[in-house]
């Protein structure tokens, strides 16, 4: 479904616009399409009301409360959600998570627990001896 809008801009607006026109070398019209897509995708919706917002880079609860993660907790979610149909194994989050560094498995597993407490427990699946993915996003 399309549909026609148009839309009185303000100077700033139009200046904006023609501006971010210019630097991705795209029409004016396909420049706000565009604009409007990256907001629209921008977010990820999880169970519970978290959501997590791609521009910002980060998760808030139902209330727009933003969750506050660690280095390695922040790792470990965003590596699930770059990958969030697919199960990620042990081996593969050592390396992109800890980048190599000593890491054990008790570790990880904390880290894990650590999130879950500050979100809700099925948005990190445990797959045994395999991995972990993202739970249910929307």
């Amino acid at each position: 479904m399309s549909k026609d809008i148009t839309i009185k801009l303000s100077k700033e607006m139009e200046e904006f616009l023609t501006e971010k026109s210019q630097e991705i070398e795209l029409p004016l019209e396909e420049t706000i399409e565009q604009l409007i897509n990256e907001q629209i995708n921008s977010k990820v919706m999880f169970e519970e009301g978290f959501y997590y917002d791609k521009l910002k880079n980060c998760l808030f609860d139902k209330n727009g409360k933003a969750i506050q993660f660690t280095k390695l907790q922040h790792g470990l979610f965003n590596l699930l959600l770059q990958n969030k149909s697919e199960i990620i194994d042990f081996e593969t989050i050592h390396k992109e998570v800890w980048k190599n560094k000593k890491m054990s498995i008790f570790t990880m597993r904390n880290i894990v627990k650590r999130i879950r407490d500050l979100t809700y427990y099925g948005i990190i699946v445990n797959h045994s001896n395999k991995g972990y993915s993202l739970g249910k996003t929307f």
